[in-house]
């Protein structure tokens, strides 16, 4: 082994690597999930319920997502007394349960940047839905409502899932990115995969070694990631023909 990749940095890095695998994931499923649900909204709220899906779409997509992980990390729990702040977000059942089963010493910087991650990721994912419905057959809805089926049953059985399937490969492109920027985490000390890197290179003045070595790893966790997703499009569209929008 190297003198420079020992025990002593792989044990570490390995840590970061399955913690920035697990960020992935959950903010992958939970953004989303948020993004179609305000996607939908746009689609077919009402008119006050329209304006605040679209106001949450602008406000969230179009805020850095590093602005929005160091606000929940930092500024959001400072708004509270230094009681309630330790209360809420550091020395509670949960944060204790969170930090036993996953080994932080701060668990909520780590929830806080899941949520920042999340909020960013949903509001792209939300107009990348919506334009995906878009693009629908307009004589597919003709037609189901020509046969009795009313808004609701439209709206979740041909315009949320067409609308999924037709946008899922910018959807894709949208999560890969999302799992590059958990990299921002490491900005409020989570020890994911960059803040390793950062904290290895720190001490062993080995930059080109480690930044390398992470730049393979993120590769190879977009490879992985790009062609997970790419099975899952085909799994959506199997059996499906292609439609022409006309």
């Amino acid at each position: 082994m190297s003198d420079w990749l020992t025990r002593e940095t792989l044990e570490p890095l390995a840590g970061g690597l399955a913690l920035t695998i697990g960020i992935t994931t959950i903010t992958s499923i939970a953004s989303l999930v948020l993004g179609v649900g305000i996607g939908t909204l746009r689609l077919a709220g009402n008119r006050p319920v329209k304006a605040a899906a679209v106001a949450f779409i602008e406000v969230f997509r179009n805020i850095p997502a590093l602005i929005q992980i160091i606000f929940w990390a930092f500024a959001f729990p400072s708004v509270f007394s230094p009681d309630i702040r330790s209360v809420l977000f550091f020395d509670n059942a949960l944060m204790s349960w969170l930090g036993g089963a996953t080994g932080l010493s701060l668990p909520y910087y780590a929830l806080a940047a899941c949520l920042g991650l999340t909020l960013n990721t949903g509001a792209h994912l939300a107009e990348l839905f919506r334009a995906g419905a878009g693009t629908l057959p307009r004589k597919r809805i003709d037609a189901a409502r020509l046969l009795g089926a009313g808004t609701r049953t439209v709206l979740w059985r041909i315009v949320v899932p067409g609308g999924v399937r037709a946008a899922f490969p910018a959807i894709t492109t949208r999560l890969i990115h999302n799992m590059k920027n958990t990299a921002l985490a490491s900005f409020v000390a989570v020890p994911e995969l960059f803040q390793t890197i950062q904290a290895s290179v720190t001490r062993s003045f080995r930059a080109v070694e480690f930044l390398t070595l992470a730049a393979v790893l993120y590769l190879l966790l977009s490879t992985l990631m790009a062609i997970l997703l790419r099975r899952v499009d085909i799994r959506l569209n199997r059996g499906r023909p292609h439609l022409n929008p006309d």
